[in-house]
């Protein structure tokens, strides 16, 4: 609403598994304790279910693309911020594959100005997530020409930013901010 304000949030992995009541009781439950924040992902599937809004080739996938943009929307009714995130690796296989959801998340989502998108959860770890600075760049660029307005982020994995992963986050692949995801350890603040 233009207002500044404080995100508590919270990830809610499997959303696009869970029925719509479900997930009205559970957005009833966190709003009445202060959640105005949910992290949900478009690409997930764990434990021998697959829940994502695509396929591995970065087509839309049904039911659950639908669901996305359901949840999305009775989030938007509730004031509601929701980070999209998508991942590369078993997940989208590939830069195609991945340009293919970001189009179609921002085209089929673009009416809604309560979403941003992280485009690649843990990019930087060194296994199949890894997704480049360049092709962030281009994703980047991609979301901007079809919403020029919509935030974009990528989030890093597990460790404390270096002064080059804030330049290269923020002056190469162009995001609007950033979204490391803190150690997981006791000396970590």
């Amino acid at each position: 609403n233009g207002q500044p304000a404080f995100l508590l949030g919270f990830s809610y992995y499997g959303a696009l598994g869970a029925p719509e009541n479900f997930i009205r009781q559970d957005l009833d439950d966190l709003q009445a304790r202060g959640f105005n924040w949910l992290r949900v992902w478009a690409t997930w599937g764990a434990y021998e279910t697959n829940v994502s809004a695509f396929t591995t080739g970065g087509q839309p996938r049904e039911p659950f693309l639908t669901r996305l943009k359901w949840l999305v929307a009775e989030c938007d009714r509730r004031g509601t911020v929701v980070d999209i995130t998508l991942n590369r690796g078993k997940e989208l296989r590939g830069f195609e594959a991945h340009r293919l959801a970001v189009d179609t998340l921002v085209t089929n989502l673009k009416a809604r100005r309560n979403w941003y998108l992280d485009l690649a959860n843990e990019r930087d770890v060194g296994d199949a997530r890894h997704v480049t600075l360049a092709e962030l760049r281009e994703l980047r660029a991609k979301v901007r020409a079809l919403d020029p307005q919509r935030l974009v982020t990528a989030s890093f994995g597990g460790h404390d930013l270096s002064l080059a992963d804030v330049r290269g986050a923020l002056d190469v692949a162009d995001v609007d901010f950033l979204c490391p995801h803190r150690p997981r350890h006791r000396k970590s603040p």
